[in-house]
């Protein structure tokens, strides 16, 4: 092993537990500095973009989780954009007996809101003026949609849940840009879907810029107590309101 390896490897291991591994050889008052700039923006950062869990915890577990992944976590991205989404897997497999079971589901919604106001495309519906049946659809790109054992979408430090819901919720998350092209403003929205409506947007998620007639036949062989028709009609009663929602753009003909 190279010393300039080595060297990485203490200073890395002295960042992650600084109580119990030996410090690199430098002066403590800029290893003191060193250490608190490093430590302080990986929770800042984290409590930025988990503000609602950070909220949940107390603040002793709020550092202590955050000690707890800087010291055991083995990231598999060097990207620092990408910190949310490690401390997302970190939470999967975390354990503790302070830790309320929700949270890891929280962690994932939180980053979803993150995610989705982060997209690095436009997300803007396009105006048109035909009738639903002639256009094809496409999901919003921005939108991702998760089953939750938890009203993720409504925790908070007064409103804690006691226990898992009696059925999972899909929740589906996602960005509407609105305003001039130059000068736009982005929101992030939620939407509670029906088990219909998430097959709805998984299938046009997998299968882009298909007509309702197109997904309605796909439903019929996933929704065999409906036939064709029912689901073509429930379409053609539910796509507008989707897309007035933004969470359905018609597809560019």
């Amino acid at each position: 092993m190279s010393d300039f390896k080595r060297i990485q490897l203490q200073w890395a291991a002295w960042l992650r537990e600084p109580n119990s591994a030996a410090p690199p050889a430098a002066e403590q008052r800029r290893l003191a500095v060193y250490q608190r700039l490093v430590r302080n923006n990986i929770d800042g950062f984290i409590a930025r973009g988990f503000p609602v869990l950070k909220s949940v915890l107390s603040a002793q577990h709020w550092q202590l989780l955050v000690d707890d992944f800087i010291a055991k976590h083995q990231a598999t991205s060097p990207l620092f954009a990408e910190i949310g989404t490690e401390f997302v897997t970190f939470i999967s497999n975390y354990e503790a007996s302070w830790l309320p079971p929700f949270c890891y589901q929280l962690a994932v919604y939180e980053r979803m809101e993150l995610d989705a106001y982060h997209y690095s495309k436009t997300c803007r519906a396009a105006p048109t003026s035909r009738a639903i049946e002639e256009l094809t659809w496409r999901v919003n790109p921005s939108l991702t949609w998760h089953a939750f054992d938890y009203p993720v979408h409504t925790i908070a430090a007064d409103a804690i849940p006691d226990e898992p819901l009696a059925t999972p919720i899909f929740l589906a998350v996602y960005r509407v840009d609105e305003g001039a092209e130059l000068n736009f403003t982005s929101r992030v929205k939620f939407m509670q879907l029906n088990p219909v409506t998430m097959l709805l947007v998984d299938y046009l998620q997998q299968h882009p810029s298909q007509s309702l007639a197109e997904i309605a036949e796909a439903l019929a062989q996933q929704l065999p107590q409906f036939d064709q028709s029912q689901l073509y009609q429930g379409l053609v009663n539910t796509v507008p309101d989707l897309y007035q929602r933004a969470m359905l753009f018609p597809s560019a003909n």
